[in-house]
């Protein structure tokens, strides 16, 4: 049986599904979100989900404050809850350029970002349980924390059902349709949706799904991990996200009593985002062990809780690819975030709606176009996720 929809969104990660919920909220008709497993089932549901908005880039600071603003009134814009911590976030520091914290003060301050520095005896003062050496400092944000990224996921896909949309899990696309250069359905293992409007928020495999239309997306998948602990004694529970820019490495709270940690960065370990080891490894372990006890003393003890690899849709450049893309009238890209997608998420299905309609946003989301503008640069550290 062949249906039809005015829109499909592939992916049912966070940016799905916020693009999905602001589309059926903006009266964009009959909007279809399709998802080969489930909603939250991909990377998303791996995600730190934290919101901080430690950027050098205009667009990044000012997606990341309107999507913590949905967060502080998620029930009455979304409904439901996306399980928000706005506890803080904490950055050590040795210096405040670019590379040293991954953000521009001057920018972040003329864009509204309330923050304060904070040496090291204020360090010592916030951080129980940490050791910190008198050449370091600190950046306190108060507006930042960490959500559920499969409470908040889950929330906007249902909200985008109230509203009309109509969601899919189980359900894999095995094809797009086109008629020349113009997108005319798609094709999935229980049938085909007509539609001329098809926005690919598949992550990991969006390069493939791309590839059916024969548009390149410089896309990589590639896996990261991150390991759970056993809370130690001389770490208080309730406290900011911790963000270490010297060993490299964060810590912010999942329970009473456990905590998550990663390094900072990317390493280069492609994988198939349908066959790979979502494990950790004795070796990763280690290491990550190694730097966080590098500053807290009771880490070195910490009892490992466990541990999972994520796997990451990469661009060359750290930047997203957003909007028309290929010269294939009809399809649309919301998709490469690199590891730095999910506190934007929420706000960036809002601006992606409006530019679908035709339609001018506050934010310019120009320099995230492919192929890229010559004035988009890298990103400014080479570790590219910046915890």
């Amino acid at each position: 049986m062949k249906h039809t929809a005015d829109v499909v969104v592939i992916g049912a990660g966070v940016h799905g599904a916020s693009t999905a919920f602001h589309l059926a909220k903006g009266g964009a008709g009959r909007v279809v979100l399709i998802d080969q497993y489930g909603v939250a089932s991909g990377p998303t549901a791996k995600s730190g989900a934290m919101m901080r908005p430690i950027f050098t880039e205009a667009p990044y600071i000012q997606l990341v404050q309107e999507s913590i603003g949905m967060m502080e009134r998620w029930d009455e814009i979304v409904g439901g809850d996306a399980g928000y911590v706005g506890r803080g976030f904490l950055r050590f520091t040795v210096g405040f350029g670019a590379e040293e914290l991954g953000g521009d003060l001057e920018l972040m301050r003329r864009l509204g970002v309330n923050y304060e520095v904070v040496d090291a005896a204020g360090l010592r003062t916030r951080t129980p349980g940490a050791d910190f050496v008198d050449t370091e400092q600190g950046l306190w944000i108060a507006r930042s924390g960490y959500a559920d990224p499969v409470k908040t996921t889950r929330a906007l896909a249902l909200a985008a059902v109230r509203h009309g949309a109509e969601l899919r899990e189980g359900e894999r696309v095995t094809a797009l349709l086109a008629e020349g250069s113009r997108i005319t359905g798609v094709r999935t293992d229980r049938g085909e949706i007509s539609t001329r409007l098809v926005v690919n928020c598949a992550g990991p495999w969006s390069a493939r799904l791309a590839a059916a239309v024969g548009v390149e997306l410089p896309i990589q998948a590639h896996s990261g991990g991150t390991t759970l602990f056993q809370r130690p004694l001389t770490l208080p529970e309730g406290g900011p996200i911790l963000s270490d820019g010297v060993n490299q490495v964060y810590l912010r709270d999942v329970s009473e009593s456990v905590v998550r940690a990663a390094h900072f960065g990317w390493t280069n370990h492609p994988v198939d985002p349908d066959d790979y080891d979502e494990t950790i490894s004795a070796r990763h372990l280690s290491s990550l062990r190694t730097g966080l006890s590098q500053r807290y003393q009771g880490m070195r003890r910490a009892v490992f809780a466990g541990g999972f690899a994520a796997v990451y849709d990469m661009t060359p450049d750290g930047h997203p690819i957003i909007g028309p893309v290929g010269g294939v009238e009809g399809f649309w890209c919301n998709c490469g975030w690199s590891g730095n997608g999910f506190a934007s998420a929420a706000a960036v299905g809002r601006h992606l709606t409006l530019r679908l309609a035709g339609q001018t946003t506050e934010v310019d989301l120009g320099m995230f176009a492919w192929p890229r503008p010559p004035t988009t640069t890298r990103r400014p550290d080479s570790a590219w996720i910046r915890r």
